[in-house]
C-alpha cells in the first residue's frame, strides 16, 4: 500500500504532537481544547487514507463506515490515556521520582492491555462485515498509521533522565 507522503507525514505530526512541559503547567484547559482540535484533523486525514486504501463495495462501504466510527472512538476514548501518561510524564520529567516512573510504566501498559482488548473485540465485528481478507487489510493500514504515530511520539518524548 502506498500512502501519500504528504498525508502521511501530516497525520504523523499531528498525532505526535505533544506539549512541552512549560505548557502542561499553563490553562490545562486550552491545551486540552488545542489537543482536541489537533486529533480530530488527524482523525479526518487518518479516515481519508483509511478509504482510499480499503477497496469496499457499496454493500460493505454500508457495514464498514458505521463501524470503523464506532471502533475510532472507542479508540480515541483509549487513547485519551495516552495524552493523559504523555503529560503527566511532560508534568514530571524533570523531577521524576522512581515511584513516579513505576505509576507512568504501569500506565502505559494498562494503555497497552486496554487498546489490545478493544482490537480483539472488534476483529471480530469486522470480520462479521467484511470477507476476512478486507478486515485483516484493515487491521494492516491501522496498524501502519499507528507505527507513523509511534515513530512521532518517539521522536518528540525524551527519555527520561
Amino acid at each position: 500500500m502506498k500512502f501519500r507522503v504528504a498525508g502521511a507525514t501530516l497525520l504523523a505530526a499531528l498525532l505526535a504532537w505533544q506539549p512541552a512541559a512549560s505548557q502542561v503547567n499553563e490553562k490545562f484547559a486550552d491545551m486540552t481544547a488545542e489537543i482536541e482540535l489537533l486529533r480530530s484533523v488527524a482523525q479526518t486525514e487518518r479516515q481519508a487514507i483509511v478509504a482510499k486504501a480499503m477497496p469496499l463495495t457499496d454493500q460493505e462501504s454500508a457495514v464498514f463506515w458505521p463501524l470503523y466510527a464506532e471502533y475510532r472512538a472507542a479508540v480515541a476514548r483509549i487513547n485519551d490515556q495516552l495524552v493523559k501518561l504523555i503529560t503527566d510524564y511532560a508534568a514530571q520529567r524533570d523531577t521524576l521520582t522512581d515511584a513516579q516512573a513505576d505509576a507512568l510504566l504501569a500506565d502505559y501498559f494498562a494503555y497497552e492491555r486496554d487498546l489490545l482488548n478493544l482490537r480483539k473485540k472488534y476483529v471480530k465485528r469486522f470480520a462479521e462485515a467484511l470477507p476476512m481478507i478486507k478486515a485483516t487489510r484493515f487491521y494492516q493500514i491501522d496498524n501502519k498509521l499507528d507505527s507513523l504515530r509511534w515513530l512521532g511520539l518517539a521522536r518528540e518524548i525524551p527519555l527520561a533522565r
